[in-house]
């Protein structure tokens, strides 16, 4: 646990700054790319301005039959804001200001290409003839970076577009990572707890964030419903083992204590004999649900009157139902036949009964009812006075181990639920309105062909 946090912890942020870093990375780029575009544009556009200014100035100069002088280099270079300067044939230099070597070497090597840009480290120059034979006119200006930040007009938009770009990229970046750090950091994939679900906000979405987090909720329920089953299997292995181990060692010693209390039964010690037998079969019954539920085998059926034996067993479960001052009153046509398994049927209204009297305390009335409304089928009812069922019980009806009774061992309705259903049949729990809760049921008067697996 502690290394799966570290990890979490170590990781958190990682994919945005994946995201988000090579975005900001590239729009960088570009836009130093276009900065550098547009300075390659902006030059050439100032040679092409260059040379013309060049041109247009030699053919004012040859035009005001002027002599070539500082003067008229200086008055040129005031109205076009160039460096004005003639270069003679024999490389003399006329400026208005005098230039350095740089500048002069630039001069003639402007007239050298003449009608076209010369570039040196600090100035560009462009020459042009004033008349054939005579003095060319030099165009000198400083030559500009190609990529400049001090002029606004050019920094201020392209500044914008670029913080505008990265604000883009840091939205779409959150807006892509924090559902998935949510999806990361939620209950619902930390902890075990099968009721912790992604929220809404994850699951509602119609991209693939919601579908993956609505994937991730039937996985995880899928896994805790694996989990459940495998734990309830090993319950069961577990039972199984520990059944087959005491069946023997318990079953033959109670029987003997049950032979023993019939020979009491018989004389003078009758009620104590029938309460020592009735405990012993209770012990046998605990032993044998521990068999149905952990080795379940087909039903043994044969043809059974469901009325008498519940006549029976009322009898059989007299002492205990005196113990809990608690009467039985059951309501049946004087024959009922039904093709069951009358061991397991019998042990199945035994339980149903005996939990009636656990929910009574106090003691109360059961009530049971058997009908056949249809000649295909048995129905009957089973209903008490305690406090009825819980919510949380009806939801786990007939789940193996699940009991809210102190020392209870959930194995009661799991059985009657297996016993049932064995037999092709059903039944439903509910509370009455009145008080006291109500088991009803059916069952098949003719049996289908059952599966081995089946109790």
């Amino acid at each position: 646990m502690g290394d799966s946090q570290s990890h979490s912890s170590s990781g958190r942020g990682g994919l945005f700054r994946k995201f988000i870093l090579p975005q900001v990375i590239v729009i960088g780029l570009a836009g130093v790319c276009g900065m550098l575009w547009s300075g390659v544009t902006q030059a050439k556009k100032d040679h092409e301005h260059l040379v013309r200014v060049a041109s247009s100035n030699a053919e004012l100069a040859r035009s005001l039959n002027l002599p070539y002088s500082k003067r008229l280099a200086s008055h040129l270079s005031s109205m076009t804001g160039f460096q004005m300067g003639f270069v003679t044939s024999e490389h003399l230099i006329i400026s208005a200001e005098t230039w350095n070597e740089e500048q002069i070497e630039l001069a003639k090597r402007a007239v050298a290409s003449s009608g076209e840009v010369v570039r040196g480290n600090t100035t560009q120059a462009a020459a042009s003839p004033t008349a054939p034979g005579g003095p060319h006119l030099v165009a000198m200006q400083t030559r500009p970076p190609l990529i400049s930040f001090s002029e606004g007009n050019k920094r201020t938009p392209l500044i914008a577009a670029i913080l505008l770009a990265i604000a883009s990229a840091f939205i779409t970046a959150r807006t892509v990572v924090k559902p998935l750090s949510q999806l990361a950091t939620s209950p619902a994939l930390n902890t075990s707890d099968g009721e912790w679900q992604f929220p809404p906000t994850l699951t509602d979405r119609r991209d693939e964030i919601g579908l993956l987090a609505n994937t991730l909720n039937k996985q995880r329920s899928a896994l805790i419903e694996e989990q459940k089953l495998r734990q309830e299997s090993e319950k069961m292995a577990l039972l199984g083992n520990m059944a087959t181990s005491l069946a023997h060692e318990i079953k033959n010693p109670a029987a003997a204590i049950i032979m023993h209390a019939k020979v009491l039964e018989q004389h003078r010690h009758s009620e104590q004999g029938q309460w020592i037998r009735e405990e012993g079969e209770q012990i046998v019954s605990l032993v044998n649900q521990w068999l149905y539920v952990a080795k379940p085998q087909p039903p043994n059926t044969s043809n059974t009157d469901l009325a008498g034996m519940l006549r029976d067993l009322q009898e059989k479960m007299r002492a205990l139902l005196d113990f809990h001052h608690c009467s039985l009153n059951l309501s049946s046509p004087d024959s009922l036949m039904l093709v069951c398994d009358q061991q397991r049927i019998e042990q199945a209204f035994r339980n149903l009964i005996h939990n009636a009297v656990q929910a009574m305390p106090e003691g109360g009335q059961i009530r049971i009812i058997l009908e056949s409304k249809h000649p295909d089928e048995v129905e009957f009812t089973i209903s008490d006075e305690g406090p009825g069922f819980t919510d949380s019980a009806i939801a786990n009806l007939g789940k193996t181990f699940y009991s809210e009774r102190e020392g209870g061992m959930g194995l009661g309705l799991s059985l009657v639920a297996g016993v049932i259903h064995a037999h092709g049949g059903s039944f439903t729990v509910k509370n009455q309105s009145s008080g006291g809760a109500t088991v009803s049921g059916r069952l098949p008067s003719l049996q289908p062909e059952r599966s081995p697996s089946a109790i």
